[in-house]
């Protein structure tokens, strides 16, 4: 069975076609990684490298077997980290994405069986390490949001999107002893965030 039909504009679609030598949607996970791993930063636009992100969720989120659903998964974060590394994304966007990938992964793939990649701790490590503030001034923040500027307001937002795609984790993160601490008292904070 194949992945998910996968639609994008023609010109984002030619430059992937130029660089699989066919249209993406015919190209296996192992493939997709290992070309664009082989490529320099700025081998592929920011708008190519979101078009392989959407192409690598909507298979992990497909029928797929299991072991070729994570390998997309794998592929989906691998170009999430590459937006960021050629600046067409910032880091708690990019972190944004992947904690959700992650986060779908554990709880619907059974991740925590897949090795270090997927385990709890990664991603609470991924959490905490995204967040700009100290949890303290982020609360204090977090209080007088409404009078602060739009950027700084934009940053909560994230945050709170960030602890979002933890939540559904979140039984399996409250399980863990000292790993996951942090992120329990972040979650806690996500009813005052914007």
């Amino acid at each position: 069975m194949s992945g998910p039909e996968f639609h994008s504009s023609s010109e984002e679609s030619n430059e992937l076609i130029n660089l699989f030598g066919k249209h993406p949607r015919g190209v296996s996970a192992r493939d997709v990684k290992s070309i664009v791993l082989s490529l320099p930063v700025e081998g592929l636009s920011g708008s190519a490298l979101e078009e392989l992100r959407d192409m690598g969720v909507g298979r992990m989120q497909s029928s797929l077997p299991q072991e070729e659903r994570v390998l997309w998964a794998e592929v989906a974060i691998f170009c999430i980290r590459r937006k960021e590394v050629c600046g067409a994304s910032d880091l708690l966007a990019s972190s944004v994405d992947e904690a959700r990938i992650r986060s779908y992964v554990i709880r619907n793939l059974d991740g925590r069986d897949l090795g270090p990649t997927w385990s709890l701790e990664e991603l609470c490590g991924l959490v905490l390490d995204s967040i700009p503030y100290p949890f303290e001034e982020a609360k204090e923040r977090a209080s007088r949001w409404r009078s602060l500027s739009r950027e700084e307001m934009l940053t909560l937002r994230r945050i709170k999107n960030l602890l979002g795609a933890v939540k559904d984790v979140g039984r399996l993160i409250q399980e863990k002893d000292e790993a996951c601490e942090g992120v329990r008292m972040w979650l806690d904070l996500v009813p005052l965030l914007p």
